[in-house]
């Protein structure tokens, strides 16, 4: 009886409590608009894991990022020779062929001097120097030829008369000699050799080279040579006297000759060095 009345007694007291639910509170009041973020937690591994090829059981083998091998060295570059091709001979303005100079071209500097062939003249041979020659010199030049024994070497001729002409200048003397060989030497010791192209028909003198007074152009294989090379023209100087024809003992050595000039003048020439000594004492 009295657990009865217990349980009438407990129910009535709670119906006479308060109407009013348990207050909820308010969710937090977040800024921007954004929702809290939830950091996570990862793992790493600390090793690759194996890549397993093939059969199960083998051995795993690891795979990883290919290693740079370095390219082969690129063949340093060289120039490439060109080849030309010959177009043919050069022509003017109108389809004409360009005039082709006269082979009077020589050393300007008379350091060589130039054959009848149009060839630099040979140096000849190192021998003679020294020792006695197998050639005599000839007794008109045997005392002129010790100062220039060195330089000449050995007579390879024994000697002729020929027939030169000769004409003097200003600073220096024009030769001509039978073997159609032109010879210029001026008075500061250079030497020009070249040939005598001159034919009858040829303009003997050009009028434009106009002769102070007292002082006259040089003509036929003379003036042609002395026009077409300014550096004997500028060597020699305008003419003094008419050339003149005379016959004079001349000798071939190793590396030039000596002849005999005018007025009896000994002259040695060295084709090779472009160099001439004279006159030399007798």
């Amino acid at each position: 009886m009295k657990r009865g009345l217990c349980l009438i007694l407990m129910v009535l007291l709670a119906a006479c409590g308060s109407d009013d639910p348990a207050p909820v509170k308010d969710p937090p009041i977040l800024s921007n608009e954004t929702m809290p973020k939830q950091l996570a937690t990862i793992a790493v591994t600390p090793t690759e894991t194996p890549v397993m090829f093939g059969d199960q059981s083998q051995q795993g083998v690891s795979v990883s990022q290919p290693t740079n091998t370095a390219s082969a060295p690129l063949p340093t570059p060289t120039m490439t020779p060109y080849v030309g091709i010959f177009l043919g001979a050069a022509e003017g303005e109108e389809g004409e062929a360009v005039p082709t100079l006269a082979p009077y071209a020589i050393n300007p500097m008379g350091g060589a001097s130039v054959n009848s062939s149009g060839g630099i003249a040979p140096a000849g041979s190192t021998g003679g120097s020294g020792g006695a020659c197998s050639v005599p010199v000839m007794a008109a030049f045997s005392t002129a030829y010790t100062s220039v024994q060195a330089q000449l070497g050995c007579p390879t001729t024994g000697g002729t008369t020929t027939n030169l002409v000769t004409q003097p200048f200003e600073r220096g003397q024009l030769y001509w000699r039978d073997t159609r060989q032109i010879f210029a030497l001026s008075s500061g010791g250079q030497f020009w050799q070249t040939a005598d192209t001159w034919q009858e028909g040829m303009p003997a003198d050009d009028p434009a080279f106009a002769a102070p007074s007292g002082l006259i152009q040089p003509v036929r294989g003379f003036g042609l040579v002395w026009r077409s090379n300014q550096a004997i023209r500028d060597a020699l100087g305008w003419g003094t006297l008419p050339e003149a024809p005379y016959s004079a003992m001349w000798q071939d050595f190793e590396r030039g000759a000596m002849f005999m000039g005018a007025n009896n003048q000994i002259y040695a020439i060295f084709p090779a060095e472009g160099r001439h000594s004279g006159p030399l004492a007798q």
